[in-house]
């Protein structure tokens, strides 16, 4: 899953609840716009269900290392290759 392989990194900071959110719901709304679905209800509905499926990958997030540039580009990301790349 994206959240995990992001926080290989080995520099930064330890990242927060809010980071490994951040990381999970940037992912869904790139890859409901690649399917071109903009609707924010619908974005926001997958991205509750999104994080109850990967909740355990969630909660071993919290503490690996992220960072600020990282986030910044997982935040403008447009493309699921954009996405791979700023957590790679």
């Amino acid at each position: 899953m994206l959240a995990a392989s992001v926080l290989a990194l080995g520099c930064g900071r330890k990242a927060t609840q809010a980071d490994c959110d951040l990381i999970v719901d940037r992912y869904v709304e790139v890859q409901l716009r690649a399917m071109n679905i903009n609707d924010p209800a619908t974005i926001d509905k997958r991205k509750v269900e999104m994080r109850q499926d990967v909740k355990d990958e969630l909660r071993d997030c919290i503490g690996k290392r992220v960072t600020d540039g990282m986030l910044a580009c997982v935040k403008s990301a447009k493309t699921n290759d954009e996405m791979d790349k700023c957590t790679h």
